[in-house]
């Protein structure tokens, strides 16, 4: 996924396209077809392992208490009590779902049958073998692979299918106010259209470059891939390079290889001054292994000379690599944003996957946390806005709250 700081894959957006699970809770999983059912010994197993797993590597178990009022790791007893009370495979599988749902990240779910296919052939695309490597070796296991009655050899027939969604534009351009007001609508973050996107949005900018003012518009925008809003949003408009850093913080081990694979280096939280670390949250320092300074940069290039001011509207369903860019611009002061606060998780690489040793479900988490420039930890407050105002999308302009605010002030 992604790199300089986060760089998601350029397949993660068009997994986004097909399937909800990736931006919101997972779906209800689908009926397995394994040989042999498992007893009820493999099933406590697997549930022990993991409850291991997250326990130890995942970043938002306070998060989670302090949001949801969930204390995950409490709820032990409870969640062994649903997996005793699974009577067949499929039921088991649905209370492993509901169990990690209590986690309460949109990152973070079961992976269901109809799903596998889609992450098999991102994950194990020789395209990026290297830097998926890890992930591969999760979605190429054979219990898994026998887990969701999947057959290697449908991977061709799989690319074939067009599974990477609709190759139309991700955005929209328009003038508001001739003159003064342009609008660019970006509607995902589509890895597979930065090059074709990217020479039309650069039209679009050579057309407005003396406006007053670029409305960006990335509300519902549940990601993609970083590279999208890199080269074809900040690299034309941005006259003079811009830096911006985020802490990033791991715990356990299960991710070292995955970190290693995108070249993530990681430093023990020993070695992080103290007083750096005396202002970073309290469960930094008692819960967290490693820490890592992401630090993306980004040139201009051949600018437009835009010389206006750029606003960007936001809200809610902001997540994910659109998260990233606007955490970017907020940090940067890039753009001044307008709307309510976004949906977080935006900072890092691509999720990490594990599969349970005995049935093959395969699990997706979210293993960094990522701090804000101010400090804050970007799942549990996202990226605030500049101006608060309703992000509710108006089905004019003039009905648009968010944009009138921009036109008027």
């Amino acid at each position: 996924m992604r790199f300089t700081s986060k760089r998601f894959l350029v397949y993660s957006l068009l997994i986004t396209l097909i399937f909800s699970s990736l931006i919101g809770c997972a779906k209800e999983a689908n009926t397995t077809d394994t040989s042999t059912p498992l007893s009820m010994e493999d099933r406590l197993e697997d549930f022990e392992y993991l409850y291991k797993i997250i326990s130890e590597n995942y970043p938002f178990l306070k998060v989670n208490e302090r949001v949801n009022g969930i204390n995950w790791l409490e709820q032990k007893e409870k969640y062994i009590k649903l997996v005793e009370n699974s009577n067949n495979d499929t039921i088991f599988m649905n209370n492993i779902s509901a169990i990690v749902k209590d986690l309460n990240n949109g990152h973070t779910h079961v992976v269901d049958k109809e799903s596998f296919k889609w992450y098999y052939t991102v994950y194990t695309n020789p395209k990026y073998k290297k830097s998926n490597k890890p992930w591969s070796k999760v979605f190429k296991d054979k219990t898994v692979l026998k887990w969701y009655g999947f057959n290697e050899d449908e991977f061709e027939n799989i690319k074939s299918q067009g599974f990477f969604g609709s190759n139309a534009p991700a955005f929209h351009s328009d003038i508001i106010i001739p003159d003064e007001v342009a609008y660019l609508k970006i509607s995902q973050m589509n890895g597979e259209r930065v090059e074709e996107d990217g020479k039309e949005i650069r039209k679009f900018y050579e057309e407005v470059k003396d406006y007053n003012k670029l409305i960006i518009d990335i509300r519902g925008n549940s990601g993609g891939d970083d590279l999208y809003w890199m080269k074809n949003v900040i690299e034309p408009l941005t006259k003079e390079k811009i830096s911006v850093g985020n802490y990033i913080f791991t715990r356990g081990n299960y991710g070292k290889p995955f970190y290693k694979a995108r070249g993530m280096k990681q430093s023990p939280i020993s070695k992080l001054d103290k007083n750096i670390l005396e202002n970073f949250p309290q469960e930094i320092k008692m819960d967290f292994d490693y820490y890592h300074i992401s630090n993306r940069t980004i040139q201009p290039k051949n600018p437009i000379d835009f010389d206006g001011k750029i606003y960007l509207l936001v809200d809610k369903g902001v997540y994910s690599s659109s998260e990233s860019f606007a955490a970017f611009c907020k940090d940067s002061g890039l753009a001044t944003l307008v709307g309510t606060t976004t949906g977080g998780d935006g900072i890092g690489i691509d999720p990490l996957f594990f599969s349970l040793p005995n049935s093959g479900i395969v699990i997706r988490f979210s293993s960094l946390l990522a701090l804000n420039g101010d400090g804050t930890i970007n799942e549990e407050v996202q990226t605030p806005p500049d101006i608060e105002i309703d992000s509710a999308v108006g089905y004019s302009y003039e009905n648009d709250e968010a944009i009138q605010y921009v036109i008027n002030n």
